[in-house]
Formats: structure tokens, sequence, C-alpha cells
């Protein structure tokens, strides 16, 4: 390719930068022009650069580790998720080094890392790597992506056998041991899961999605023991992943150890520290667990973050109501509804927490509004006909 075509080629591709310190958002997006790529667009924080790549075609993400809202290896982890955004190429910008650190990166498959402080060379280096590995993947890593579209099609047996093909170039590689873990694990095949992903394990013991996938294998088949073990040595090689943290200390609730609950709640929210999504979800095993006090200074602290979340008002409203607090409740539905006013289930709870509080006549219309908005709404419509058949 000549001078004048890698500079069009370069111009075409739009990068993402993401970074909370504007600062280094203008360092990049000057380091990126000097080196030919100029179509960038940026992102405050975490939870905006998430925004972003669901709305904008990105052909490379640049993200800082820590910031607000998601950290960059949380926004990393929501696009391997997701198969629209799964393959798009993340470099993340840290300035740690730790084992600990290196295991976090690797196990949401970041593309590549960059140490602050960095110079313009390196940067260039690192984006032509990931660039040219993406435009022209290696044997193995086109055949797990086939793998991956086959196994999200159904076509199980033709994405074996592509997996099977890239271990033959590659017997070793933890990443293929997993597909298979994962494959045997959507067909049901459960022993054979557990097989494959201990081997991933035996050849990378840091590499700790094989983790993840043995404790979804022992939650189905109900063997708490080994789950409880899998995810302590999860913890252990990994421990700055809120997900796998939450995750534990819903185990540990189910043990009936609090304290050691709270413990990987708090190293769940300290790994997030910005993402309200963590206390939502520590609140909800919380409530499940009928620690109600707790539950709701839990979704509080998720609705500081993010006060707009309509579901969280909602289901901060149960736990004040589970706790005879009525006028708490209904002050969380009204906030919610000042939000989404054509809500019918706030609507309903409303309702439900003024009966509560012995305000029949406050209640009626919530009810009422509620078959408005949604008028095969059985409930509403029962608690109706209770009322009216108690005042005749």
């Amino acid at each position: 390719m000549g001078f004048l075509e890698q500079i069009r080629e370069k111009e075409k591709i739009r990068i993402l930068i993401a970074d909370d310190m504007k600062s280094m958002r203008q360092t990049l997006r000057a380091i990126l022009a000097e080196l030919g790529y100029k179509n960038t667009i940026e992102a405050p924080n975490g939870l905006t650069a998430w925004e972003k790549l669901q709305i904008n075609k990105v052909d490379l993400a640049i993200l800082d580790w820590n910031m607000p809202g998601f950290s960059g290896i949380e926004v990393l982890r929501k696009a391997r998720a997701n198969d629209r955004l799964a393959d798009i190429p993340f470099i993340i910008v840290t300035a740690e080094v730790a084992e600990e650190t290196i295991a976090e990166a690797a196990e949401t498959e970041v593309d590549a890392y960059i140490i602050k402080p960095f110079i313009a060379q390196t940067l260039g280096e690192k984006i032509d790597r990931v660039l040219e590995r993406k435009k022209n993947p290696s044997p193995v890593e086109a055949l797990m992506r086939s793998a991956r579209v086959r196994a999200a099609a159904g076509e199980y047996n033709k994405a074996m056998e592509d997996l099977k093909a890239a271990m033959n170039v590659n017997p070793r590689n933890p990443r293929i041991l997993n597909e298979f873990g994962d494959i045997y694990f959507q067909r049901g095949m459960l022993d054979d899961s557990e097989k494959a992903y201990k081997k991933a394990i035996l050849c990378a013991p840091q590499f700790t999605r094989a983790y993840d996938g043995l404790t979804r294998v022992y939650a189905k088949k109900g063997d708490d023991e080994k789950l409880m073990r899998t995810l302590r040595e999860g913890v252990r090689v990994s421990p700055k992943n809120a997900s796998r943290q939450t995750l534990m200390g819903k185990a540990m609730l189910a043990a009936g150890d609090v304290r050691e609950a709270n413990k990987a709640f708090d190293a769940a929210i300290k790994a997030e520290p910005g993402n309200p999504a963590v206390r939502q979800n520590i609140a909800e095993a919380l409530l499940a667990k009928g620690m109600d006090v707790e539950a709701a200074e839990m979704f509080e602290a998720s609705l500081k973050i993010n006060p707009e979340n309509v579901h969280v008002y909602n289901r901060l409203g149960i736990a004040y109501r589970k706790q005879g607090k009525c006028s708490e409740a209904i002050a969380a539905y009204q906030k919610a509804l000042g939000i989404d006013p054509e809500d019918e289930n706030l609507h309903y709870n409303l309702g439900r927490a003024f009966l509560e509080g012995g305000m029949k006549d406050a209640a009626v219309p919530c009810f009422e509004k509620a078959l408005e908005l949604y008028p095969e709404f059985r409930e509403a419509r029962q608690i109706l006909e209770i009322i009216f058949d108690s005042d005749s």
C-alpha cells in the first residue's frame, strides 16, 4: 500500500477515546492526529463510552482503566458480551502493572494495554499491531470466530469442528478449551464442560474465564462445595472483578455467612466504585435474603450514582414496604413517576404503599391509573374490586 493510500486508510478509522481527565483525552487526540488518525470521538467516563459504542461505528477503542461510571475493563467486558461489538479492538491505558491487574486485563481478552507514561511511537506500534490482527486474524483466531458464530446459530457440530481444527494448531490454548466448555455447557453436557474448563485452567492458571465457566457448571449441578471453592480460587487470581466478587457474596449469603458476604460485596464496590449496577445487584441479593434495611441502603447508594433509574426506585420502594416504611416507599414511587409517569407498575406499587399506610382514598386513583395504562392488569383490577366491595 502506497503512502497516500495509508493516509486515506487511517482517516477512515474511527477511534473512541475515553478518559475522565480532559488533559489526557487532549493528549491522546493530539498523538493520534500526529499518527494520522484524525477521526476520533471522546467520552469523559466509562458510562458515556459504553453509550457511544452502541450508537457509533467504532473501529478501535482506547480507554483508561480507571474511570467513573464504568471502568475501561467493565466497558470492554460489556462489549465482549455483545455480538455486534465483540470484535472491536480495545487498548486499555493503565498506570498499574500488578499481577492481578494483568490477570484482569487478560480475562477480558483485551487486545493490548499500555502503561502510563508512554510516547507516540509506543501507542502507534500498539495500534498498528491490533488493527493488523483484526484485518488479518491468525488461523486460530479465525477458527474461533467462526466457532462462536456457528454456536450462536445453534450449529454446534460445525462449531466443534472449528475448535478441533484450532486445537490442532495450538493444543494448549486456554481460550480454545474455554470455548469447548461454553459449547458443552450450552448443550447441557455438564461433565464434558467441566473437563474442558479444568483443562483450560491447567494450561493457564490465571485464565479466570474458565473459573467463571466452572462456577456455572457447579451451580447447575447444585454442587455448593465445588462452587464455593472455584469462586474462591477465581477471586484469589483476580480480586478486582466486581461480578465475581458479587457472585461470591451471594454464595456466602446463601451459606449464611453474612460477614464474609459483606467482605465480598465491599470488594465488588471497590472494584467498580462508579458503577451503579454493582450496588443494584448487591441490593437485590440482600433483598432476596430478607435483609431489607441493608438492601434499601444499597439501592439508595445506587441511585446517588444514577438518580434516573426508575427500576431501582421501584425496588427501593419494595425494600421500604417490607420494613413497614410506607411514607418512604411512597416518596420513592413518586420520584420514579416524576421520571416515567406512564409506568403502570409504579402506579400499582404506589397504590399498594398507600393502602399499606392506611390511605385507601389515595390508593384508588393509583390502581385506576394502572388499569388505564394497562387494561389487562389483573392484580390492579382485583384490588379495586375488593376496595369497592368493602365500601358497599
